[in-house]
């Protein structure tokens, strides 16, 4: 009964949303390779970039909680935060930001959500690339493992779930492939997921997707590789955590 009991709590946290990210965030700050703007406008322009990573790990949060209302809403904030002008040679990628917000602010498939989500973050590391910039400076303290294999398999997962999305949006390939790694170490089955769910066909068909996905993420190296599976990975997390949320309302 104890373990039905956190089993079901776990599902409870991430469908409905923890609200928080896992573990400790790894710190975001910008240390300069080379400089692509003036001095006098760094500041502003570094406090501008802590702002769109805020919104768009709001974005990634709703989406693995299954809401895609909040992921909407996240994104028009996300479009808005780009308006006015932009330091040289930021404009390319905050036109992608911009246009991949649009999309996502109306549109009503939880995977498309999910492969635009995926899309901001790679254009956001894509931009810190062209720029020089180091953003993400060490991966965060993996969780320890718990004996509850649904609770583990929840923790761990949102774990690398984070550290993937890092990965891109640093980009770090130390934070990916710790994601990865956690990915392919974390199994579960049907049959551990709590008795008073019911485990549909599409639910088994996304276990299958996430052990094909682990066992890839850690040989995929390009930008686009890494958000194309990202967004999978994003999509089935989404759309299993609010499969799941329709059946515990």
């Amino acid at each position: 009964m104890q373990n039905a009991i956190v089993s079901l709590a776990a599902i409870s946290l991430l469908a409905c949303g923890g609200g928080q990210r896992a573990s400790d965030p790894a710190p975001v700050e910008a240390s300069h390779e080379t400089s692509a703007y003036p001095a006098n406008a760094e500041s502003n322009a570094l406090n501008d970039m802590h702002g769109h990573f805020e919104d768009i790990n709001a974005i990634q949060l709703a989406l693995i909680s299954g809401s895609l209302l909040s992921a909407r809403a996240m994104a028009k904030k996300v479009r808005l935060g780009f308006a006015g002008p932009a330091p040289k040679g930021w404009e390319p990628y905050i036109e992608r930001s911009v246009a991949s917000a649009e999309m996502l602010e109306v549109t009503d498939d939880l995977e498309m959500a999910a492969r635009l989500a995926s899309a901001m973050a790679a254009t956001c590391g894509d931009c810190h690339r062209s720029q020089g910039l180091a953003v993400i400076k060490h991966v965060a303290v993996a969780p320890p493992k718990e004996e509850n294999r649904l609770s583990n398999f929840m923790t761990q997962h949102r774990w690398a779930a984070d550290r993937m999305w890092e990965g891109i949006i640093g980009p770090s390939n130390e934070a990916w492939q710790a994601g990865a790694l956690a990915l392919q170490t974390t199994e579960l089955s049907k049959e551990d997921i709590d008795q008073r769910l019911v485990v549909t066909p599409e639910m088994e068909a996304l276990l299958v997707q996430i052990r094909t996905d682990a066992a890839a993420a850690s040989s995929t190296s390009g930008s686009e590789e890494r958000q194309k599976l990202y967004g999978r990975f994003l999509s089935g997390c989404a759309s299993c955590h609010r499969d799941m949320k329709n059946q515990l309302d």
